[in-house]
């Protein structure tokens, strides 16, 4: 049983797929768990860009100061996940993405994941608050 306990929001603002690749594999024949972390960052960006926010890629970027991940079930080579993610603001300054990874043949539930980010000028070297662009995206979703 997970010591590590990831509440899922009362709905999901995005869901997309992602296929196993043969290089995510490990000795095991399955999903390395050291991907799980890629496969966050690649729904991340996607949920930026198909939602037109793509600009917090970059000014203000994001700082990542704390995942949570609990593995539930194997993905082999070819598995297609169902990547689904909500959001929870946390402070002024950041929000945690919650993610619910499912294999779409087995339906199993894959992961769950938790990704504590802040909003970080990098080019200052601190934290920002969380936009108002973004803040509205939230208060519409």
């Amino acid at each position: 049983m997970a010591r590590i306990r990831i509440e899922l929001p009362e709905k999901f603002v995005y869901s997309t797929r992602l296929e196993v690749r043969i290089g995510d594999i490990v000795g095991g024949l399955h999903l390395g768990n050291h991907m799980i972390v890629s496969y966050l960052n690649e729904v991340l960006f996607s949920f930026l860009r198909d939602n037109g926010l793509q600009e917090f890629i970059e000014t203000p970027g994001f700082i990542n100061p704390e995942y949570a991940v609990v593995m539930k079930s194997e993905s082999m080579y070819g598995d297609i996940l169902r990547v689904e993610m909500g959001i929870r603001q946390t402070g002024r300054y950041g929000i945690d993405l919650i993610y619910r990874m499912t294999n779409e043949s087995s339906g199993k539930e894959t992961a769950l994941a938790r990704m504590a980010m802040l909003f970080f000028d990098y080019e200052k070297g601190e934290l920002k608050q969380i936009p108002s662009r973004f803040m509205t995206f939230l208060q519409n979703s």
